[in-house]
């Protein structure tokens, strides 16, 4: 089935990538843009999009139309949750950014409208869908560690320098947040997803160190327990001193390392030259305590590449009834069964904005357990 999509929000950082990315899905037959900056708009325009329908379209035209049965929205945090609830409340299914939104409270609306509404919300967390990752969750879940113990994260990027210190992503008043809400975000979501274990209290230290005119947290130290008692850190932030300008071509320097109490899992995602080294006493692999593995990612210009292609595919299979759950590249797990309790399972790949909230209530509490010096209970951060 091939459908139309519109696409709310051509000035987002990542609006360009995510354009591209439905370009190359065959069952995108066209693109309605719009946006409230006629400039952003007009430069797409002039650009060579032979799927971009042609004309200027409103807000509320787009919404009318019952040959648009999805939107990706991507505006501002403190602005997306009234463009998500607006869309689906004309029944249109929505793809929209991280965080979502720029507190967990704006959430509650959006998911009572996604809800009434009964449509389909898919958030860009793209990791849910890389190979690899899904990989190590099922090496996790077969018990290949063991008992996990420990997980740490790390997510830096180039300095605010090179990203425009101006930007809307460093006004809290915008963006909620800084560093945890924009990148260490996805690493929250992934060790949630990986691990199949849902945080349970925070302690953290967050602060504004790059010395430029910003008011959100630019460097995060980040210490979560698990539900199961093992404990993750994370540091974030934007720290690398050489780099080229802009949000597609920042420098990183990213890991992420399981340790159980019969193995451990050491990963750099973005240095793909390092292998993925698996070392485990467990008696399946006695013969091959040690393994380093390697990948060859299939190359795509989807932003996130072939897996992030596949991520928004499947959600527009599923928006329309047509396939599994948005985001899951391994819908099996190693048994050959579901590796999924469902839309409502918090390790679910698609999810009905469930993961987002709690992942921004992670953030919140890193902020809360920063200002007052104390561990924030998820519990305790809820009801409050």
């Amino acid at each position: 089935m091939k459908v139309k999509i519109g696409f709310l929000g051509v000035a987002h950082p990542h609006a360009r990538p995510h354009f591209r990315t439905l370009e190359l899905l065959d069952e995108v037959s066209g693109i309605v843009a719009w946006d409230e900056d006629e400039e952003a708009l007009e430069r797409l325009r002039r650009e060579d999009h032979p799927k971009l329908e042609p004309g200027q379209p409103t807000f509320e035209r787009i919404m009318e139309r019952e040959d648009i049965p999805i939107v990706v929205s991507l505006a501002t945090n403190d602005r997306n949750p009234e463009w998500v609830i607006r869309a689906a409340k004309a029944g249109k299914h929505v793809l929209t950014e991280k965080p979502v939104a720029a507190s967990s409270a704006d959430m509650a609306p959006l998911l009572d409208a996604v809800r009434g509404a009964g449509v389909r919300l898919g958030v860009y967390y793209t990791w849910r869908s890389h190979p690899i990752v899904n990989d190590l969750r099922a090496l996790i879940g077969a018990g290949v560690i063991g008992k996990l113990l420990s997980v740490e994260g790390r997510m830096v990027t180039s300095q605010v320098r090179f990203r425009d210190p101006s930007h809307w992503l460093f006004r809290k008043r915008i963006a909620g947040g800084g560093i945890l809400s924009w990148l260490g975000c996805h690493w929250i979501d992934a060790i949630r997803y990986i691990t199949r274990d849902e945080v349970a209290a925070v302690t953290a230290m967050v602060d504004t160190l790059n010395e430029q005119p910003i008011d959100v947290e630019d460097t995060a130290g980040v210490i979560m327990r698990m539900g199961s008692g093992a404990i993750a850190t994370l540091h974030a932030g934007y720290l690398l001193p050489i780099s080229q300008a802009g949000y597609m071509s920042g420098s990183y320097d990213t890991y992420l390392g399981f340790r159980g109490l019969e193995g451990n899992i050491t990963w750099y995602p973005t240095d793909e030259d390092r292998p993925i080294v698996v070392e485990s006493t467990s008696k399946t692999w006695n013969a091959t305590p040690r393994r380093e593995l390697k990948y060859v990612v299939a190359e795509s210009e989807a932003y996130g590449g072939r897996y992030g292609q596949d991520f928004v595919g499947r959600f527009i299979a599923s928006a329309m009834g047509a396939g599994q759950s948005a985001g899951s590249a391994s819908p099996d797990g190693p048994d050959g069964q579901s590796d999924s309790d469902g839309p409502n399972d918090p390790s679910s790949p698609y999810d009905d904005g469930e993961n987002a909230l709690r992942v921004l209530r992670i953030i919140e509490a890193a902020y809360r357990s920063s200002e007052t010096g104390c561990m924030v209970s998820l519990e305790q951060d809820r009801e409050g």
